[in-house]
C-alpha cells in the first residue's frame, strides 16, 4: 500500500510549506483509491486555524474543509488525507498529531528548514489506526 503523489502536486505542497515557514502549513489531499494504493490528484492548500500563533500545531479552517468536500464531490474524488509541515523539526508525528488524527486518512508531514522549496528536507506519510496505536509508516511514491 502506497500513497502516490504526482510531482506537480508535490511542488504545490512544498511551496505552501516553505511560504508559511516558520509556522505550520496544512492542507488536504484529494484523490482516489486504486487497489491498495491512494493516488493524490489534487493537493489543496488550506489556512491553519492557529495562523501565525503556532509553529507546533495545526487545524484546518472549517471553510477550507468545506471547500475540499465540495471539490471532492464535484470531481468525484475522495479526501484521502492531509498534509502539514513541521518547521525546524523532523517529519515524525508529534503527540498533537497523534491525538488530532482520524483513522483511515493519510497524514503527510514535511520537515521544513526555511522559506525555499529546497528547504523541505524530508517528507513522510503515516496512518493512525487509533489513538492507542503507534503511527504506521506509509510508503510515498512521487511520480
Amino acid at each position: 500500500m502506497a500513497l502516490i503523489i504526482p510531482e506537480k502536486e508535490l511542488i504545490i505542497i512544498k511551496k505552501h510549506a516553505a511560504e508559511i515557514f516558520p509556522f505550520e502549513a496544512c492542507g488536504g489531499l484529494l484523490g482516489m483509491i486504486s487497489g491498495e494504493d491512494r493516488i493524490v490528484v489534487v493537493a489543496h492548500p488550506a489556512q491553519n486555524r492557529y495562523g501565525k500563533i503556532a509553529w507546533d500545531s495545526f487545524e484546518i479552517e472549517p471553510g477550507d474543509m468545506l471547500e475540499m468536500d465540495k471539490v471532492s464531490r464535484r470531481e468525484n474524488l475522495d479526501i484521502l488525507g492531509f498534509y502539514h509541515s513541521h518547521p525546524n523539526h523532523p517529519a515524525i508525528p508529534s503527540n498533537f498529531d497523534i491525538n488530532a488524527s482520524w483513522p483511515f486518512y493519510s497524514y503527510v508531514i514535511l520537515s521544513v528548514k526555511g522559506k525555499g522549496i529546497n528547504d523541505v528536507t524530508d517528507i513522510r506519510s503515516y496512518l493512525f489506526p487509533d489513538k492507542n496505536s503507534q503511527p504506521v509508516f506509509e510508503e510515498i511514491i512521487f511520480k
